[in-house]
């Protein structure tokens, strides 16, 4: 087996990396924790390098990679410790392009490559713990409209999504919804969080929302693993950085003289 990194791969590698170490210094992402937490600013600039449509098929706008691009990417966002979420773009595109209906992928798709629109996963609820089986949320139909009553927390960057992947019970079954932001009884309420990221709570109160797909936990444990693998991508980045200035720190600090290292 070839563990080797393609050259379509490593330029991606290359391109990534080159954008952190200019376009996102730590003065930069020390601005945007104190304004916040989030920069439309720089999830634009990520769109603007295709990294938002790296999950979305060329047909609708986007890279049509895969896993593996996923990891490269989030890796080299670790070594920056970027805030902005992209790995909500790349759950967002694997689980349209996975469960979704045609309308709904014509409509969300192309606006999520091109990064004009920023979709999230909804899903924790605070007695779930952590358990994507627990839901409290319901869904019922009323005159051919799906709409959706509960409340979801640690939304990532929610009070600035445009759109949120939701799961709900539907007739004792897990089902997966999309909520747009501004749907009747849609709110949210933003906070920083200790990373200096954002994320906010979510409350749906008989908001109108359009379904995904009935096999929700299929699709929910489909989105939670990709967002475990970016967190794990990027874990490394930040752990290949760490070492990287703790050597050039050694070889460049003295104590009586000479150096540490």
């Amino acid at each position: 087996m070839d563990f080797d990194f393609s050259d379509d791969q490593e330029q991606l590698r290359d391109a990534v990396r080159k954008w952190v170490d200019k376009g996102y210094t730590f003065d930069r992402r020390r601005e945007i924790t104190h304004a916040g937490g989030f920069d439309r600013a720089a999830y634009t600039e990520l769109a603007e390098l295709g990294l938002c449509g790296l999950y979305v098929s060329e047909d609708q706008g986007g890279m049509g990679m895969g896993p593996v691009e996923g990891m490269v990417v989030m890796e080299e966002l670790g070594r920056g410790i970027v805030l902005e979420p992209l790995q909500q773009a790349f759950i967002a595109g694997a689980v349209l392009e996975g469960y979704a209906p045609d309308a709904l992928k014509a409509a969300w798709l192309p606006q999520i490559a091109g990064g004009e629109a920023i979709v999230v996963l909804a899903h924790q609820e605070r007695k779930s713990r952590y358990n994507t089986q627990k839901c409290d949320a319901q869904a019922q139909q009323q005159e051919g409209q799906w709409l959706v009553t509960g409340t979801k927390s640690m939304v990532t960057v929610g009070d600035h999504a445009d759109a949120f992947l939701v799961p709900a019970m539907a007739s004792g079954k897990l089902a997966l919804f999309l909520v747009a932001k501004g749907a009747k009884g849609c709110t949210t309420s933003g906070y920083g969080t200790q990373d200096g990221g954002r994320a906010a709570e979510l409350q749906l109160n008989q908001s109108p929302a359009s379904l995904l797909t009935l096999d929700g936990q299929t699709a929910l444990s489909h989105a939670m693993d990709i967002g475990i693998a970016c967190v794990c991508a990027e874990g490394v980045g930040v752990m290949d950085k760490t070492m990287t200035i703790t050597v050039e720190y050694m070889n460049t600090r003295k104590q009586f003289n000479t150096t540490i290292a």
